[in-house]
């Protein structure tokens, strides 16, 4: 005689995974999020190393406006200062590039985050890590260093 499964037995079982799914869901989309995030910031950072090597080289920063699509160059760039430069953000935006022309040396490479859209603006802007829970916060590189950006946990 075989012997199957219960109802209750099979009740029981998606009610585990059930629960299981509901914890895990939100878990693992908050550390896609993170992740996209930190690649985000690894590739400005990268940009960032390319932008002053150029100026070392030539005393000034590529001019831009930020204004087309993607305001960063490649011809500035390629294949003496980066070899693959990243164009757009873990959230498939271009990178926006702004330098101004009475600061040579001052340059920005700007992230708008997962909204894709100038703003919001964090408080002190700096925000920790473990508070994200929107990832909309745009990064700002600017000058060779983090001038907007989530940092690291105490």
């Amino acid at each position: 005689m075989k012997r199957g499964f219960t109802l209750i037995e099979l009740l029981i079982v998606i009610t585990i995974i059930g629960i299981v799914a509901v914890i895990a869901i939100p878990n693992l989309l908050v550390a896609l999020q993170k992740s996209k995030q930190k690649s985000t910031m690894g590739d400005m950072h990268s940009i960032g190393l390319a932008i002053e090597s150029y100026i070392s080289n030539v005393s000034f920063a590529p001019f831009s406006n930020g204004t087309t699509e993607n305001s960063l160059n490649k011809k500035w760039f390629l294949p003496f200062y980066i070899k693959i430069l990243p164009s757009v953000d873990g959230w498939g935006t271009y990178f926006q590039y702004t330098s101004r022309t009475n600061e040579k040396e001052s340059y920005s490479v700007i992230s708008f985050g997962r909204n894709k859209k100038k703003g919001p603006v964090p408080p002190n802007r700096f925000f920790r890590l473990t508070d994200i829970s929107d990832f909309n916060y745009d990064i700002i590189f600017s000058n060779g260093q983090f001038s907007q950006m989530p940092i690291k946990p105490n």
